[in-house]
């Protein structure tokens, strides 16, 4: 008898290799794709990771023009592609939009995850958002603490109950409050770390008015004149501004010597001396509007006494916004204009 194990081996053997062969065809039958054309679908769909792939199976010797061509391309796609996608992931976190800043930097890397300027992009917004956090952390605990200083006289009196519903409340708004300080004294200790002393001395301070104990922080006190210097810094800058466009415009006056010039010069200093030390431009002012205020009034009175009534009213009309409540010159005013009317009326006649 045949040996069935031998004919049985026979025919898997046939089968296998029947099978190779069909695959083998129909590998060779399947149309090769061109990897350019590959490359150029892939850019078009910003599929930069395809791309990417594909560009790295091209023969690297290969530096005929259509290849170069699309290595360039592909070079200055992702270069573009990732400058854009960051740019746009800054706008929104500027504008306080941190989750979706995020989730687009994460939306990029699939299209493209190779590289580090999205990578690194995505840690500093990281960073950023952590900071902005902490930042608003800090102002609500301030301002809960800021409700719990407040209400203090009421918690107090639950002190004067017997019931033990009132001990335990009472017992909550203390471990609240304590909690809030050692909160407040880590995070105003972080914010000096960081400079950022506004924030540093409001946090401090107010852990300090929850306990008094913590008021010899030494951060504390480092905050609160780096505030004062900073504050006295923005003064001396705000009143170089404010002097420099007061200077400007009585300068203009001087050069027009028109009294609308002096009229803007005088109401900016006006407007603006409290916000600066502005106490040199405003004697400067008020020196020149006395002195044009007197110089005009003469003018007229000279023109009224020579008989040109209506010269002497242009005069002083045009100076009365410089004095608007003297009374000799609204007396002169007026008797000008019964002038001027009458003299009118004999016109007529």
């Amino acid at each position: 008898m045949p040996d069935l194990r031998v004919s049985g081996y026979a025919v898997w053997l046939a089968v296998w290799l029947a099978v190779i062969l069909l695959l083998s065809g129909c590998s060779l039958l399947q149309p090769q794709t061109d990897p350019l054309t590959d490359l150029d679908e892939a850019l078009a769909a910003q599929d930069y990771n395809t791309a990417w792939r594909i560009a790295n199976r091209i023969d690297p010797e290969d530096r005929s023009p259509p290849v170069q061509q699309r290595r360039e391309t592909l070079n200055q796609d992702i270069i573009r592609f990732e400058r854009t996608r960051i740019t746009q992931a800054r706008q929104l976190a500027n504008q306080g939009q941190w989750r979706e800043a995020l989730d687009h930097l994460d939306d990029a890397r699939r299209y493209w995850a190779h590289g580090y300027a999205i990578a690194e992009a995505r840690s500093e917004l990281d960073q950023r958002q952590m900071v902005a956090l902490l930042r608003e952390r800090t102002r609500l605990l301030v301002s809960e603490a800021d409700w719990l200083l407040g209400a203090q006289a009421s918690v107090d009196d639950l002190q004067r109950f017997a019931d033990p519903s009132a001990a335990s409340l009472y017992q909550r708004h203390r471990q609240r409050a304590t909690s809030l300080a050692e909160e407040l004294t880590t995070l105003g200790e972080w914010h000096t770390s960081q400079e950022h002393w506004t924030l540093a001395r409001d946090a401090l301070r107010t852990a300090a008015r929850l306990e008094p104990t913590r008021a010899d922080n030494p951060q504390l006190a480092r905050a609160e004149q780096a505030v004062s210097q900073a504050n006295r810094a923005a003064q001396a800058r705000r009143t170089s501004t404010l002097q420099r466009e007061a200077r400007t415009r009585l300068d203009r006056y001087q050069r027009s010597g028109t009294i609308e010039d002096l009229l803007a010069a005088r109401d900016y200093i006006e407007q603006h001396r409290h916000r600066g030390d502005l106490q040199r431009e405003v004697a400067e002012v008020e020196t020149l509007t006395r002195r044009r205020f007197q110089e005009d009034l003469a003018t007229g009175d000279a023109l009224y006494a020579s008989g040109d009534y209506q010269a002497a009213y242009r005069y002083w009309s045009r100076i009365a916004p410089l004095k608007p409540d003297d009374q000799e010159l609204d007396k002169k005013l007026e008797r000008t204009r019964r002038v001027l009317g009458s003299l009118e009326q004999l016109r007529r006649q």
